[in-house]
């Protein structure tokens, strides 16, 4: 019953978003999404983390998907926002490792902190403190509705501030296409209690268009919350028309 569920739950939603347009987002950076792609495939150090979240599995609904979107979408806004230098570069290559791990506790109470210290411990050795340190705070700033570190330090707020927004970016559609149906399986949560809490989970939701962060993340993120919303309110009645 639960897996049927699911099924015509994901199938009614792609319908939904197929007919909303893409995001501005993918069509005016494609260039910055296509070079985070393969800097994911030429690095050692992201492909490590990208087996390791891959490994991992799903945690409370945020799959491999969510995270692998958070991090390439994380290093495009860094590219976007400071070009392709090679110093640019090696900062994609943080964003896009911290992107990978910003979840990885995600079943855990306060996951931000005990992921970045996991990042702290696992790759002290491996690269130089600084970039463990960027890392880290990156992923201990990624959580909504939460008081954010601010540094006077450029970098280390791109970073934080790029995983953030592309993190948000997933609240969009991909709540409704991916998240809530990982999260249904994972928890086994009934059409019942989906319903229920519905409305004031759309209205979480909308809050965060006002809380983007980076120059990129606040010209296009509120494109994806509304997108979101569209398919939210077409959910819902498909919802209550099942109960």
């Amino acid at each position: 019953m639960e897996q049927e569920f699911i099924r015509k739950g994901r199938q009614f939603v792609k319908s939904c978003a197929a007919t909303l347009p893409l995001p501005r987002f993918y069509r005016d950076n494609y260039r910055y999404i296509s070079i985070a792609q393969w800097i994911a495939t030429a690095s050692s150090f992201v492909r490590y983390c990208s087996r390791c979240m891959y490994s991992k599995g799903t945690a409370l609904g945020h799959s491999f998907y969510h995270a692998e979107k958070v991090a390439i979408e994380s290093a495009a806004i860094v590219l976007k926002e400071r070009g392709t230098s090679e110093h640019s570069i090696h900062l994609a290559v943080l964003a896009l490792m911290a992107g990978y791990f910003h979840d990885y506790f995600r079943e855990m109470s306060d996951h931000p902190s005990k992921a970045a210290e996991y990042v702290q411990n696992h790759f002290y050795h491996f690269i130089p403190e600084d970039d463990v340190l960027a890392i880290s705070f990156a992923i201990q700033n990624h959580e909504a509705f939460k008081e954010h570190q601010q540094v006077d330090n450029d970098d280390l707020m791109l970073l934080s501030n790029a995983l953030y927004d592309a993190d948000k970016f997933r609240w969009g559609p991909d709540n409704f296409l991916y998240t809530i149906w990982d999260m249904v399986a994972t928890l086994h949560i009934s059409h019942n209690d989906i319903v229920m809490h519905f409305s004031e989970g759309v209205a979480h939701i909308d809050t965060i268009r006002h809380t983007f962060r980076s120059k990129t993340g606040i010209q296009y993120g509120p494109e994806f919350i509304d997108h979101g919303l569209v398919i939210a309110k077409q959910l819902k009645n498909y919802l209550e028309a099942k109960e």
